[in-house]
C-alpha cells in the first residue's frame, strides 16, 4: 500500500511520545469552538503553513479574534431578546 504524504506535518511536534497538533491542543484544552480552534492552528504555525506570510497570518488571526467576539456579541443580543 502507498503511503499518502502527509500534508499537515507543519503542524506536528512530537513531546513525550505524543504527536502534537493543533486538533491534540483543543482536545486537550477541550476547546470546542469553531473560531477558537481556527485560531490556535494559525497562532501555533504563523507563515509556516507555506500558503500566507507571517504578516497574512497575522492579519488573519486580529481578523478571526474580531469575528469570534462578533459572534459573542451576536449570542448575548439573541439571548437578551
Amino acid at each position: 500500500m502507498k503511503k499518502i504524504k502527509d500534508k499537515g506535518a507543519h503542524y506536528r511536534k512530537e513531546y513525550c511520545g505524543i504527536k502534537l497538533d493543533p486538533a491534540r491542543i483543543c482536545l486537550i484544552y477541550e476547546i470546542s469552538h469553531p473560531s477558537q480552534q481556527g485560531l490556535v492552528k494559525k497562532i501555533l504555525c504563523p507563515g509556516l503553513r507555506g500558503k500566507k506570510s507571517l504578516k497574512e497570518d497575522i492579519e488573519d488571526i486580529i481578523s478571526g479574534c474580531e469575528r469570534w467576539l462578533e459572534i459573542i456579541n451576536e449570542d448575548e443580543k439573541n439571548e437578551k431578546d
